[in-house]
């Protein structure tokens, strides 16, 4: 199947430029086609502008369509990743919104130190990770969060969990 689709877009890149030379072919020879082709080549760049524009407004809306209060986090845990420097954090993220499917979340880790009531932070990370989740859907998930340093624990560490951003659709 992937070389069929690679030898249709091989034909589709091959049909494009004779069309082209044709064009151009068609321009020299008939003085009064490069006007239109002129006006032609404005208008497909024009066209061509605003679906561009008209996909940029999208993608600023997907991070729009659902407040960080419409999706939960639960059942989160954690344990070191394959170097010293990242962790593997697991859960479950519960859309509440009734109308958008999540696409992606960010998702921010945060590691405290607790010692005798006192907790300060050592460390976040933060990553975002495609995870497709239907309205009133919850789904599980498994990321590794990269630490810019290794957090060292000298009491009891205490994890915070924070959606950042959520794309939807």
């Amino acid at each position: 199947m992937a070389t069929l689709l690679t030898v249709g877009v091989g034909m589709l890149r091959i049909a494009v430029f004779i069309a082209l030379l044709l064009i151009v072919l068609v321009a020299v020879y008939f003085p009064r086609f490069r006007r239109t082709l002129g006006m032609t080549i404005v208008v497909l760049f024009g066209a061509i502008g605003v679906i561009i524009w008209q996909d940029i407004q999208e993608r600023g809306q997907e991070f729009e369509r659902i407040s960080l209060e419409q999706a939960q986090l639960s059942q989160m845990r954690n344990r070191p990743g394959l170097n010293g420097r990242s962790f593997v954090v697991e859960g479950r993220i519960q859309n509440l919104d009734t109308n958008y499917t999540i696409l992606s979340l960010e998702l921010q880790a945060t590691v405290k130190d607790c010692t005798l009531g006192k907790c300060e932070i050592v460390g976040q990370g933060q990553i975002t990770f495609p995870v497709e989740v239907p309205s009133t859907q919850s789904r599980d998930f498994s990321v590794t969060i990269p630490f810019a340093v290794i957090p060292k624990i000298r009491g009891e560490a205490a994890w915070e969990y924070e959606i950042v951003k959520i794309r939807a659709r």
